[in-house]
């Protein structure tokens, strides 16, 4: 099977990603069909403190899909970010199950988190209109914490059984779902090694997909490192 891959780095240019504080992401993508593909796209600086973004294009047998996301460097911040958007479109005569897995890699810090996440999006249908749902009683958006190679499960947002549709060549809204608002503000587990998204989802024919999605990971200080960071403030004041 033919993988068209654009913005695809060698493994030795991830490790240098990762050696110069840059996260690296890793985009895949696969349909019931039997197409794959797999992204490793250059982080560039995108303007906003410790921020870079990613974008590319992955295609095979039943897909097309292209991506711009953002990740932040946690050597230098002690927050994790991972979204932006991300579109597909249904090739296929049938409607098909997406998976799709976005992650980012994070450095290990703090002996807890606090997280937040959301999810929108837009449903364009074909002349038959439009279909966007759960797949096998799985919530379509989860997030999760990698620790030693385990995801561990944040949330999860569109739960089963969750389906949107629209007219024929028309648009529908994804009515957007959030947790730990203000983002972040749910207790969690430590930052690990790295930040994920898995989204499961059925298309049909010939529809396309926009999500807009972002997920956050905070870390929370030790009580050691507050008290040391008040002394520091309390010497501050006083020394003013």
């Amino acid at each position: 099977m033919r993988v068209n891959v654009i913005s695809t780095l060698a493994a030795a240019t991830m490790a240098g990603s990762a050696l110069a504080g840059i996260p690296v992401m890793q985009v895949a993508v696969s349909s019931s069909s039997g197409g794959s593909g797999t992204a490793v796209p250059v982080g560039t600086p995108s303007g906003a403190p410790n921020q870079y973004s990613y974008s590319g294009v992955l295609s095979a047998v039943g897909f097309v899909s292209n991506f711009n996301l953002v990740a932040t460097d946690t050597e230098a911040s002690s927050r994790a970010v991972l979204g932006g958007q991300f579109s597909i479109v249904n090739t296929a005569a049938t409607l098909q199950t997406f998976t799709v897995d976005i992650s980012a890699s994070t450095v290990t810090q703090g002996p807890s988190s606090l997280t937040g996440g959301s999810m929108s999006g837009v449903l364009t249908g074909n002349g038959d209109g439009g279909f966007f749902g759960s797949s096998g009683g799985q919530s379509i958006w989860n997030a999760f914490i990698r620790t030693g190679g385990t995801n561990n499960l944040v949330a999860s947002l569109l739960n089963a059984p969750y389906s949107v549709t629209s007219a024929a060549n028309m648009v529908a809204s994804i009515p957007g779902q959030s947790f730990g608002t203000p983002i972040p503000n749910l207790p969690s587990i430590a930052m690990g090694d790295a930040v994920a998204l898995r989204l499961v989802f059925q298309l049909g024919a010939g529809d396309s997909l926009d999500l807009t999605t972002a997920f956050v990971v905070q870390t929370v200080p030790a009580p050691g490192a507050v008290a040391m960071l008040a002394m520091v403030g309390l010497r501050a004041r006083r020394r003013r």
